[in-house]
């Protein structure tokens, strides 16, 4: 008869076995997940595409050169409209890495978040402590759905997002409050980042509402005083954490910036991004199906999780009316999956499965770039000229070239999609708008885009009564009709862009 002091003994060897089988296929599985989400940013290299990232590389080598923030809006018309550069501190790392590395630094730059953003993702959806399977495919769920992101300022929310959720959802799991002494020093860092630490603020206070109305309903089953002691806990981390968005160059008057940019703007439905989703490409259903998951998810547990609801709701609310914050909805999805998974896991007591060892994260995270360097050594030019032509097939380098090369009068007026690009192609030219619509206000860019839709007529616009030179699309309307005026004179033209000047 066996001695039942062996049993423990043979289950311990079997989960050590299982361990040793699984940690090397774990790194397998994260290293080709990490460079899957480094590939996305290396195959056409979307971040030299992305038109946002320009202005945060004009404005970044302005600090730079300076070595001080702006507090009015630089590069344009309306230089003297007051600014509130949320993104200041991605500005500067945008222009270091291009400083150190030239333009291979932007596709770089684009690796860096992706893998970084790729490993929150999975640390969020607890692959690195149960679950690896449902964590690695709920991370290349998301991966697929995050590969288009543009490279801009909220890639670093994207990341901060899922490392916020994932100290929530510890608190939340283990009834404790360690995790959340690190929220203070996260909107620390992300109010300085980027503006949409509002979406991580809205996040944390549902939280804390959802515990409010918990404890005062339901007592948890952990031992007296440690519900209150958590409540507590959380309401001293929301209190910290809104006063450390504060701490900035802007003071509160980044609160107000960032209240505008959640807000409904009258230009909005001239802008792509800002429309609500369309559902035109497959992502849009697969994110659907995610979202449907997810609540799904929570209505089947018994124990309904209050802050779930709350948070894919906002998330989904969100997402839905503005697609530019469709990753919104991706990442709170992902968290309410992992923590319903984790749910299932606990309720069956007899299913051991071994953690991830971090040992495997980490030799991942150091395995992808080392594999990711020989791709972009093969995919990325190594010349700034070669680069700036792939460029153009965006952006009006052409164009610009012609403009500078002549000397063409100042100030400028332009096609919006063009104006991040030409603060740093053509800083000496004033634009007349660009991306910053939160400082233009919404009198200045309704304006433009109704002179441009030929809604006014042209004279009504003030920023083209300014300009001396005019940088259009081609097959811009309002080019062949500034063309055809009196007092306008067309001096280039390829199959990309017309420029203009007024002759006096």
């Amino acid at each position: 008869m066996m001695d039942a002091s062996a049993k423990p003994a043979t289950s311990s060897a079997s989960f050590v076995g299982t361990f040793t089988r699984l940690a090397p296929l774990h790194l397998v599985v994260l290293v080709v997940l990490f460079v899957a989400a480094g590939i996305s940013q290396l195959s056409r290299l979307p971040a030299l595409a992305s038109p946002d990232i320009w202005r945060h590389l004009s404005v970044g080598s302005w600090i730079l050169n300076h070595r001080s923030i702006p507090h009015y809006i630089l590069f344009s018309q309306s230089a003297e409209l007051p600014w509130v550069n949320s993104s200041w501190l991605f500005d500067v790392l945008t222009a270091s890495a291009v400083k150190v590395l030239g333009l291979r630094g932007l596709p770089v730059l684009g690796v860096v978040f992706a893998i970084a953003i790729a490993a929150a993702v999975f640390v969020l959806a607890r692959g690195v402590r149960r679950g690896f399977w449902s964590g690695s495919v709920l991370t290349a769920i998301a991966i697929y759905l995050l590969a288009g992101f543009p490279l801009r300022s909220s890639v670093a929310s994207l990341m901060l997002f899922a490392v916020l959720l994932r100290l929530i959802a510890d608190a939340q799991s283990t009834g404790t409050s360690r995790s959340l002494y690190l929220l203070p020093p996260l909107f620390l860092l992300w109010s300085n980042l980027d503006i949409q630490f509002v979406y991580g603020l809205v996040a944390l206070a549902l939280f804390l509402i959802a515990e409010i109305i918990t404890s005062s309903v339901q007592r948890r089953k952990v031992p007296p005083g440690s519900s209150d002691t958590l409540l507590r806990t959380v309401g001293i981390a929301t209190a910290a954490s809104f006063a450390a968005t504060l701490c900035n160059p802007y003071g509160y008057h980044l609160w107000e910036a960032g209240l505008r940019s959640v807000s409904l703007f009258a230009a909005d439905p001239y802008i792509a991004e800002m429309h609500a989703l369309r559902f035109r490409q497959p992502q849009d259903y697969v994110l659907l199906l995610l979202i449907m998951t997810a609540f799904f998810a929570i209505g089947r547990r018994h124990a309904r999780n209050l802050y779930s609801t709350l948070l894919l709701t906002f998330c989904s609310i969100v997402s839905f009316h503005i697609q530019r914050d469709a990753w919104l909805v991706t990442i709170g999805a992902v968290a309410v999956l992992s923590q319903s998974m984790d749910a299932s896991n606990e309720s069956e007591i007899h299913r051991v499965e071994p953690a991830t060892p971090s040992w495997v994260l980490l030799a991942s995270l150091i395995a992808a770039p080392v594999v990711l360097t020989a791709t972009f050594a093969l995919k990325v030019p190594a010349s700034n000229d070669a680069l700036l032509a792939k460029v153009s097939e965006t952006f009006p380098v052409r164009a610009a070239d012609y403009i500078r090369q002549h000397d063409l009068p100042k100030p400028l007026f332009n096609h919006y999609e063009w104006g991040s690009f030409l603060t740093w192609y053509l800083p000496e030219y004033p634009v007349a708008i660009d991306d910053r619509t939160d400082a233009y206000g919404e009198g200045l860019t309704l304006a433009y885009f109704k002179v441009t839709g030929g809604q006014v007529p042209l004279q009504d616009d003030p920023a083209l009564s300014r300009a001396a030179s005019v940088l259009l699309e081609a097959d811009s309307e309002m080019g062949k009709a500034l063309s055809a005026m009196p007092g306008y004179k067309q001096v280039y033209l390829d199959d990309q862009a017309m420029v203009l000047v007024r002759e006096n």
